[in-house]
């Protein structure tokens, strides 16, 4: 029985049509909740006279992860959904999506085949494609 869906969500349209899925479970399955969860991956700049630009850009970059977030919350909550929505912060979205999902109890991840990164597989996002492989509880992966 499916009682925690995770969401990795970065705004990109497959994400979107991830969370519909996700949504679509959690009516399925009463009383399951959503965790919708974005990761910023912070980058030390090369050059000191970057430091202060780098840290407001950092800054904007997750004011922008918690607004979208917490829209997504709110209208899971207006539809009678428990949800919780979470920015991370590390070094590999993979590994992050993957230690979140596993220390919260995730039963199911459904994800976007491929995010906003600039890098694109030929099938399959590298990110979608590393939580698929890695991950110990089932992934639906949503083109």
């Amino acid at each position: 029985m499916i009682k925690h869906i995770m969401v990795p969500y970065d705004q990109s349209d497959p994400a979107s049509r991830a969370l519909d899925v996700a949504i679509d479970l959690a009516r399925k399955y009463a009383g399951a909740k959503i965790s919708v969860v974005s990761c910023v991956v912070p980058q030390v700049p090369m050059d000191p006279e970057f430091g202060a630009s780098y840290a407001e850009t950092m800054t904007l970059i997750r004011q922008n992860a918690s607004s979208a977030l917490a829209k997504i919350e709110s209208k899971l909550k207006d539809l009678g959904i428990p949800a919780k929505a979470e920015v991370l912060e590390g070094v590999s979205i993979t590994e992050e999506l993957l230690n979140y999902a596993e220390a919260n109890g995730v039963d199911i991840i459904v994800m976007g085949s491929r995010g906003l990164g600039g890098f694109k597989k030929l099938l399959l996002g590298s990110v979608a494609s590393g939580v698929s492989q890695h991950s110990k509880c089932p992934v639906l992966i949503i083109k």
